[in-house]
């Protein structure tokens, strides 16, 4: 199954311009199996991610996409309320405690330099080994790490994957889609299908999947 792991729509993100039928007809074109809707701000209920599901054909899920003290972490197969939890931690608790899953997204946008979340402060951050890098404590906090971000450059995401190999991890891919055209760009390729949240975390917790980019001609080729 081809999925999109990190898309927000305009429906709970305020800076995306994707609305659901626009979402559907993307995800259509580009051949994706599933998505996870991660809004920044207001969670798609049950109800909704159900009727778009029956509508569309797809595996869909709801996740959130959560702005804590420790960057930017989405959270899957947990009851998503409203509100915010700012505390990585406090997450953590809330994900333990319903038997979810949380990805660090973007880990290395804006890397080296002041603008990178967990680097920003270092001195010189580019001098860091991936295993230097690894032992930030963010890193025991979450399950997985975003190693393909549409919105990273090539390098961004090369330091990520470096990090997720120091820490024994494959890593994961999503779009960060807040447009039509990037639907679909970065994708998590999983071994089985999915039919619900609890059996996409039970495969993510397996690490049965892989990553890959959309090619210009619409190919899915995995990193290599």
């Amino acid at each position: 199954m081809v999925v999109d792991l990190h898309v927000h729509t305009s429906i709970g993100s305020l800076d995306s311009g994707i609305s659901p039928p626009r979402l559907l007809e993307a995800a259509y074109e580009v051949g994706l199996d599933g998505l996870a809707i991660t809004e920044h701000s207001t969670p798609w209920s049950a109800e909704r991610i159900e009727r778009f599901r029956q509508a569309s054909g797809l595996f869909v899920c709801g996740g959130r996409e959560w702005s804590t003290d420790v960057g930017h972490i989405i959270a899957l197969g947990i009851n998503h309320a409203e509100g915010e939890i700012r505390q990585a931690e406090e997450l953590r608790r809330l994900v333990l405690a319903e038997g979810g899953f949380m990805i660090l997204t973007h880990p290395f946008r804006f890397f080296p330099g002041p603008s990178n979340f967990l680097f920003g402060r270092e001195r010189n951050p580019s001098s860091l080994t991936a295993e230097e890098l690894a032992r930030h404590p963010v890193f025991e906090l979450v399950d997985e790490i975003e190693v393909l971000n549409y919105g990273c450059t090539d390098r961004e995401n090369q330091v990520a994957q470096e990090v997720a190999r120091a820490l024994g991890k494959p890593g994961v891919a999503g779009s960060d889609a807040h447009s039509y055209t990037e639907v679909g760009r970065c994708v998590t390729i999983f071994e089985r299908t999915m039919e619900s949240e609890e059996e996409l975390v039970a495969e993510l917790r397996a690490g049965r999947y892989c990553v890959a980019q959309r090619r210009p001609n619409g190919d899915y080729v995995p990193l290599g």
